[in-house]
């Protein structure tokens, strides 16, 4: 029996017990050619989730959960469960962005903070969850890439009153034991940046006012005494959100009201799906060749998903 036949028939009976299928291909397109489709699987969670995260090595699914200000995950892709509380700021909404992982082991996440209370947070292989100290707090954090351990990549943007926004992208650098942390500002002067995603030497940021994706070398960027002003437009889309690249060099967006997008290597922009409540983060999975992304319904108590589509050999590389 091939090793693809075997995967079909193992991935399919966790399907049938614990997801609701469009397809069973979704699970086993390492075993194929075909590029992503519409087609997808979808994982119900009683949540309002935001960004989302795949951890390394054992593709743990995890989410920022907007309605208990918390981390959720997910180990066997069907169910969902508390990982941590994030600390809530009196007199405001729980607003969580990206999640993205500095080690195996711990959990960074940003928190938007509505021009009051902007932060990242540590979570522990725990769950415990502690505030970085030393950030700009005015700064509305959403996107987030790690660097790897005691470093990462924040994009943010500030509004004062009628003023336009004024947004940009600045690596931060912490401290594990006391969550101390400074920045550095790397690009200034984009309007609203929400997500980031660096694939090789590339920094890649979604404007989502001004409706472009840009494109940076990310090594130029670190090196720079001062910060970069503007970027290289990669593509242009309709109200782009937060972003995650394959090992192929595609990125993956919200792109209109309802849509989720694929920009090619080349900043060609293909539709993968235009039936979404509301797409949020988006997180690739190259080993196992899948792409997931956030659905998030509004509303007290509704359901919103986990949409999984399956990526090709040809379009994520696999380890």
């Amino acid at each position: 029996m091939s090793l693809c036949v075997i995967v079909r028939s193992v991935r399919a009976r966790v399907v049938r017990a614990s997801v609701v299928v469009a397809t069973a291909a979704v699970f086993v397109a390492g075993c194929g050619s075909a590029p992503p489709r519409a087609t997808s699987a979808s994982i119900g969670v009683a949540a309002q989730p935001n960004g989302i995260a795949v951890r390394p090595g054992d593709g743990a699914l995890f989410i920022t959960d907007d309605r208990d200000n918390a981390v959720l995950w997910s180990s066997d892709h069907a169910t969902f469960a508390r990982y941590a509380t994030v600390p809530a700021v009196p007199g405001q909404p729980n607003a969580l962005s990206q999640p993205a992982f500095a080690r195996q082991d711990t959990l960074l996440v940003a928190r938007f903070g509505f021009g009051s209370a902007g932060a990242l947070v540590s979570v522990s292989a725990s769950g415990d969850a502690s505030v970085l100290t030393g950030l700009a707090p005015q700064r509305r954090r959403l996107g987030l890439v790690s660097l790897g351990p005691r470093r990462a990549l924040s994009s943010w943007f500030v509004k004062s009153g009628s003023q336009p926004n004024a947004g940009g992208v600045s690596v931060v650098t912490y401290d594990d034991d006391t969550h101390a942390a400074t920045e550095r500002d790397l690009i200034v002067g984009l309007s609203k940046p929400v997500g980031i995603a660096v694939g090789g030497d590339t920094l890649f940021v979604s404007d989502q006012a001004s409706g472009v994706i840009l494109r940076y070398g990310l090594p130029a960027l670190l090196a720079a005494r001062s910060p970069a002003s503007a970027g290289v437009a990669f593509a242009h889309v309709d109200g782009p959100d937060l972003l995650a690249v394959d090992h192929a060099g595609a990125l993956y967006t919200k792109c209109g009201d309802h849509g989720l997008c694929r920009i090619a290597p080349d900043g060609a922009v293909t539709t993968l799906a235009d039936d979404f409540s509301e797409a949020r983060g988006v997180a690739v999975d190259d080993a196992h060749h899948t792409l997931y992304a956030v659905d998030r319904v509004k509303g007290a108590g509704a359901t919103s998903a986990i949409r999984v589509f399956p990526l090709s050999e040809g379009t994520s590389a696999s380890h």
